[in-house]
């Protein structure tokens, strides 16, 4: 009997502690782990369907609300993104120094480097940028709400 209640003290406390955690916007360090690695992940695999021109496989990644913010200013919605993608030859890419930020256990921020060469039209681009990108938890699922890239070096000529 013993055994019994101290077990369900235990298991309560640890009930108490995740709750109390999870209520003030926390998230358990193993969870917050999971999700860190799993949205570094879903940066990447956006890239490489970003590359391979696959429109579907991104319009699953973005939420309805999508909302981009080119390097020149100009303010993009899903629509217009995904028919930017044709657009775009992604000739090769690199990916680095990612880090994320959770703001609370359904949103996040994602802040890395890349470096990308293509081709947007007929202009041939090479450059560096630190890049931005919002996500939401939404329906069980982790959605881009947010991407803004803002060039740190262009056409081999340094920015910042």
């Amino acid at each position: 009997m013993r055994l019994f209640a101290a077990l369900t003290l235990l298991l309560t406390s640890t009930l108490a502690c995740t709750l109390n955690t999870l209520a003030q916007g926390g998230t358990a360090g193993s969870n917050a782990a999971a999700v860190e690695a799993l949205l570094i992940s879903n940066e990447k695999r956006t890239w490489e369907l970003y590359k391979n021109k696959d429109v579907k496989g991104l319009a699953e990644f973005a939420a309805e609300d999508y909302y981009d913010i080119y390097p020149t200013g100009e303010v993009v919605d899903k629509k217009r993104y995904l028919a930017d993608v044709l657009e775009t030859e992604v000739k090769d890419y690199a990916l680095s120094d990612f880090k994320v930020i959770m703001l609370n256990e359904a949103s996040a921020i994602v802040v890395y480097r890349a470096k990308v060469h293509g081709v947007v039209g007929v202009r041939e681009i090479k450059s560096e940028v630190a890049v931005t990108s919002g996500w939401a938890r939404r329906g069980g699922k982790w959605l881009n709400v947010f991407y803004r890239e803002n060039a740190l070096e262009l056409n081999g000529k340094r920015l910042l």
